[in-house]
């Protein structure tokens, strides 16, 4: 079990660690983990991120079940005979359709980048597809015609990127490995380390990275580092 004591810096443990050249992410990242390297400014829990974050996660949970919101609302257009209340349910429903498209092209993105599987994404394309599914099977089912040029449309983008999401993180290995973080406060004070890490490695020439490059080991999971050795390149 990981452990949140106190590690050597990770500036200093940089400045005299004997790294091998060329370098392997992989046993560079499981050194800093190892090693429990402690990041600058490092000083234990920090309440006032904390209470960011509550407000971030409801937001989060709200963009994951937009789609589940917008089929209880078309659901609830079909039970009301108000053209009025009708177009603006389905209005909404449209508008939450679309979040859904963004949150999946979102984590579509993001599995470009890793290859790896995400349970939150797995969660997140189930909940796309199968509401999707519930919002065409009640809309046939209805006499009538609901209000909404794109709400047809909107929802079946939105499936069409959910099914895709949830059948490739499917088939996508696990990001967590034996020995990495997992916890956010984990995932964050590693990745910091990292950082100062290749900050020193650079000025010390052994490593020479684009800016791209920097980009792209930073949005990288700690633990997920190996399979920039895999792939030959970063």
């Amino acid at each position: 079990m990981l452990s949140f004591d106190k590690g050597p810096s990770a500036h200093e443990w940089a400045r005299s660690a004997n790294v091998a050249t060329p370098i392997k992410w992989g046993d560079l990242e499981k050194q800093i983990i190892s090693e429990r390297l402690t990041p600058s400014g490092d000083g234990g829990p920090n309440w006032s991120l904390g209470v960011i974050m509550v407000p971030m996660m409801m937001t989060l949970g709200v963009f994951l079940l937009a789609p589940a919101l917008a089929a209880g609302l078309v659901a609830w257009a079909t039970t009301t005979e108000n053209a009025s209340t009708q177009g603006d349910l389905t209005l909404i429903a449209t508008f939450l359709f679309v979040i859904s498209i963004v949150v999946s092209a979102t984590w579509l993105s993001m599995w470009w980048q890793t290859r790896s599987r995400s349970v939150i994404a797995i969660v997140s394309g189930l909940v796309a597809t199968v509401s999707v599914v519930v919002t065409f099977v009640v809309g046939k089912s209805y006499d009538g015609d609901l209000p909404g040029d794109w709400l047809e449309w909107s929802a079946l983008v939105a499936g069409v990127l959910g099914l895709a999401l949830t059948i490739l993180q499917f088939v996508s290995q696990s990001e967590h490995r034996a020995g990495v973080p997992k916890s956010d406060r984990a995932q964050r004070r590693y990745s910091a380390a990292r950082e100062e890490v290749l900050d020193v490695l650079s000025e010390r020439g052994l490593v020479e990275l684009t800016a791209d490059q920097r980009h792209r080991m930073q949005r990288m999971r700690v633990g997920t580092w190996h399979k920039f050795d895999a792939q030959g390149r970063v």
